[in-house]
């Protein structure tokens, strides 16, 4: 836990009248003090890179998004308090997105919301410095990399019907030449129910940049399957003006499973508890259903 008593002392203008935990991720933890600001925590020394990364980015693109986001007040890489610092925005109000009838009223306009959303952050042009600090991977390396792993260290722990259904997918999506015929756009690239803020029934800000990066526009949809299933991103995607719904809904799929691998292989020391055992739940209902 932080010393709170010693970031007042630090912070001689913010007398602390009350702190509660937001969340934690594999990289920060989050606290709100007062009511009105979060404090972020990086968890080492090296997870400065990427919250630097995301604070210069807020920086630049929050005047361009049609939702609210983190901006960032103060950043304390050294403190008595921590032992790796911390970073503090203005609290942005609402809860989580939950959209429980995929047709309803209340989900078409989230999805109306988000697609405007993720229009206007595909079609940001970053300054060449700050594009140069978005991370950008060869996706058919990516791609290559996640079948050699899962034949190695994921398809022997399946029944021998899902594992032959996972190399598989994973084959069939390295042999799709067009999966890797895309313009790279800047992505969110964690863009789940979590990170949706909703108040009074609207779509109101969108938080935790910390996976900015260059890619495939269609990544920014996974999480959204993942979460509300493939009628809610079908309604996003046409709001979205997406040309191609049947290569998405396969692309998707496939970036789902990549990324319960990747929870599973990545998260050693890492993951939350229950993150390894809801991955490896998930990627079993996605080989046996499609359905996450």
């Amino acid at each position: 836990m932080p010393d709170w008593r010693s970031i007042e002392a630090e912070n001689s203008d913010l007398p602390i009248r009350s702190v509660r935990p937001l969340g934690e991720g594999w990289n920060s933890r989050v606290f709100l003090v007062n009511e009105e600001l979060v404090f972020r925590f990086p968890k080492r020394p090296e997870n400065w890179e990427e919250l630097n990364r995301e604070i210069a980015f807020l920086e630049s693109a929050a005047p361009h998004l049609p939702l609210a986001v983190p901006r960032y007040l103060k950043v304390v890489q050294d403190s008595i308090a921590v032992p790796n610092g911390y970073a503090v925005y203005q609290y942005l109000r609402g809860d989580a997105l939950d959209v429980q009838v995929p047709n309803s009223e209340r989900a078409a306009t989230a999805a109306a919301d988000i697609a405007r959303f993720l229009k206007a952050l595909h079609t940001l042009q970053p300054s060449g410095d700050l594009a140069s600090r978005l991370p950008r991977e060869d996706e058919r390396t990516v791609a290559e990399e996640y079948l050699s792993r899962a034949v190695r260290e994921i398809i022997p722990k399946l029944p021998s019907a899902e594992g032959t259904a996972l190399r598989r997918e994973l084959e069939t999506y390295l042999k799709t030449t067009s999966n890797f015929s895309f313009r790279p756009v800047v992505l969110h690239a964690d863009l789940s129910r979590d990170h949706i803020l909703v108040e009074d029934d609207e779509v109101a800000a969108v938080i935790d940049f910390g996976d900015v990066n260059w890619g495939d526009s269609d990544y920014d949809f996974m999480y959204l399957f993942v979460d509300f299933g493939g009628a809610f991103v079908e309604n996003v995607a046409r709001e979205y003006g997406h040309p191609d719904l049947d290569q998405l809904s396969h692309k998707i799929r496939y970036f789902a499973m990549a990324d319960q691998i990747g929870t599973i292989l990545d998260g050693v020391g890492r993951a939350l508890p229950g993150q390894h055992d809801a991955a490896w739940r998930r990627l079993k209902r996605l080989l046996l259903s499609g359905q996450c």
